[in-house]
């Protein structure tokens, strides 16, 4: 963390895909969030109630978001013109890509082809001034999920940002050597239970101590925080008032 007026965290929410969009919007903007966060999957920006153009009822709507791309191993040279031309509708300069392979086999060189693949799109994202944010996998997409697989995306394309889905780990031994290859400057937030592959719960419904996570792994973590909570307002809330008390508690004691 920084000192004193330095320290800055900025709170998104992924948003509801499936609820009014308006709704929504109304909902981050009286609860202090100050982006949302909204899925790009196959070329199309997925809001369930929000007729095409979707980029424009977005910009219409005068509230900041954050487009994070799933992309399978062929969607980079298949979605990336679209995705950009979006961006540079909404005005954005930063996205997420969260790499998967399910239309092939993984084996040892998918990892090297999607560093490549990376490596070209974050060359067309910076000649539009856009900051590329690469997102870990959990256990179940067996590509981008072990440190070694994050190292060599990341020796690869250095100037990369890390995104850690903290619920994406196994245990905290994994979150150390992820964190050791590259400090995120963007956290997924929600909880899990460690003896399930993958899931994403309301903080306090699951084991993880993010208490130890911010004191010991990310005690000098400064950058967005995104709540991956899509529950009831009451959960959501109890979330972001869980990691602001945590980070609250922690800058106030660096200061002493």
């Amino acid at each position: 963390m920084k000192d004193g007026d330095d320290f800055m965290i900025e709170y998104g929410r992924s948003i509801r895909w499936f609820n009014d969009y308006t709704a929504e919007v109304e909902f981050s903007k009286s609860t202090n969030f100050d982006f949302m966060q909204i899925w790009y999957v196959k070329g199309e920006i997925l809001l369930d109630k929000v007729l095409s153009p979707k980029e424009l009822h977005i910009l219409k709507s005068n509230f900041p978001v954050m487009i994070h791309a799933v992309y399978d191993i062929d969607d980079y040279d298949t979605y990336t013109d679209k995705l950009i031309r979006i961006l540079n509708f909404l005005g954005h300069n930063e996205v997420i890509i969260h790499p998967v392979c399910e239309s092939q086999n993984v084996n040892k060189d998918t990892i090297y082809t999607i560093a490549d693949k990376i490596h070209k799109t974050n060359l067309l994202l910076n000649q539009n001034n856009i900051k590329l944010y690469i997102e870990n996998n959990s256990v179940i997409d067996k590509i981008n999920y072990k440190p070694e697989d994050l190292k060599i995306v990341f020796d690869k394309n250095p100037d990369v940002e890390l995104l850690l889905d903290v619920a994406h780990i196994d245990d905290y031994v994994h979150l150390e050597k992820i964190i050791d290859v590259k400090y995120p400057t963007c956290l997924h937030i929600a909880d899990k239970r460690f003896n399930v592959l993958h899931e994403h719960l309301p903080l306090g419904k699951g084991e993880l101590d993010f208490n130890l996570i911010f004191k010991k792994y990310l005690h000098e973590f400064d950058g967005k925080i995104i709540f991956e909570v899509v529950d009831t307002d009451e959960l959501i809330l109890n979330s972001k008032r869980t990691i602001e008390l945590i980070l609250n508690n922690n800058n106030q004691n660096h200061l002493r």
